[in-house]
């Protein structure tokens, strides 16, 4: 049982290394298609204003999936494991 904590423990540090950098990558991405989008238009204005106001609902969104995919899953997965396997 013990061993299963340590498991535990090293999996959700390596856990959350993919969540910030798979976040990082995906907004950086989302932030790039957006200036292109900016400057294809030809919008007047602030550009890092108008970018940051349409990235926000993009980042709570991505945050969500991101969650579900990089956390939920993988402990779902080995829960079951662990449960089919004793």
């Amino acid at each position: 049982m013990l061993n299963l904590g340590r498991l535990s423990i090293f999996l959700l540090v390596g856990l959350t290394v993919v969540y910030i950098s798979l976040y990082f990558y995906f907004r950086a991405g989302a932030k790039m298609q957006l200036e292109e989008d900016w400057v294809m238009e030809g919008r007047p204005g602030d550009r890092a204003e108008w970018v940051a106001e349409r990235l926000e609902p993009r980042a709570a969104s991505l945050r969500k999936w991101l969650v579900f995919l990089v956390y939920v899953l993988p402990l779902s997965g080995l829960t079951l494991t662990v449960y089919l396997t004793n």
